[in-house]
């Protein structure tokens, strides 16, 4: 989760509550540069709201310029969270199920009243404000985790019995990458990934009538390998 474009999205008004649902649940798993990838079943199960519900929600954040989409080969779609490009009123009229902007201004308190709000006696320090922000804490990775979906979505690869200090960082290394890497949910996708590639499953004849090339745990987890994968260079 990014804070910075969590934070952009929740003072955004003139649209209904499922939209303002989808566009939260969507910073929830985007970084600070506002991508992310969530399929849609997912921004279902996190909002309660149907499938008709959530694409309707998502056409409708595009044409605001909020949510700017992207293929991946036609195979999947990731997102591009603009909360600074939100204009309502200017570009398009805002939702027709939204509700009116206030209008009404609270009364200004009497020059005499007295003081309630109460200043802390002392300055609080860096390193408290940083511990009490729970988004700022590292998740750990379960890295056992993540090796059971590989043995488990992608049976037709050599499967992982050792997991060793090597792999480990490798899957640590990912994993602290980008906050939208941390969730299993990123994990499983990725790995249905690859079980859609021909090229890495083996599924295509190799160099000049040579063996196939096929995929393995440590290949996948490789940082320049894991990033094409990500972006899909093996579906073409």
């Amino acid at each position: 989760m990014s804070t910075i474009i969590m934070t952009a999205c929740w003072p955004l008004q003139s649209m209904s509550p499922a939209q303002k649902a989808v566009l939260i649940s969507l910073a929830d798993n985007a970084n600070d540069e506002g991508v992310c990838w969530p399929s849609v079943s997912r921004i279902c199960e996190r909002t309660c709201l149907s499938e008709r519900a959530v694409r309707n929600a998502l056409r409708w954040l595009e044409e605001v310029k909020l949510l700017t989409s992207h293929q991946r080969n036609g195979r999947s779609t990731w997102y591009t969270v603009t909360p600074a490009s939100y204009a309502p009123g200017s570009k398009c009229p805002p939702a027709p199920d939204a509700p009116p902007p206030r209008h009404d201004v609270p009364p200004t308190p009497a020059p005499d009243a007295p003081r309630t709000v109460k200043e802390p006696s002392i300055e609080p320090s860096k390193d408290a404000c940083v511990s009490a922000d729970p988004s700022r804490r590292k998740r750990p990775c379960p890295v056992q985790a993540i090796v059971d979906l590989f043995n488990e979505m992608l049976p037709e690869l050599p499967a992982v019995v050792l997991i060793n200090k090597g792999r480990k960082a490798s899957v640590k290394a990912r994993w602290d990458e980008s906050e939208v890497h941390q969730d299993l949910g990123f994990w499983r996708e990725f790995f249905e990934s690859v079980h859609n590639s021909d090229f890495l499953m083996g599924r295509t004849q190799g160099r000049n009538g040579g063996k196939p090339f096929r995929a393995s745990f440590d290949w996948l987890i490789a940082a320049s390998n894991f990033v094409k994968v990500v972006e899909g260079n093996y579906h073409a």
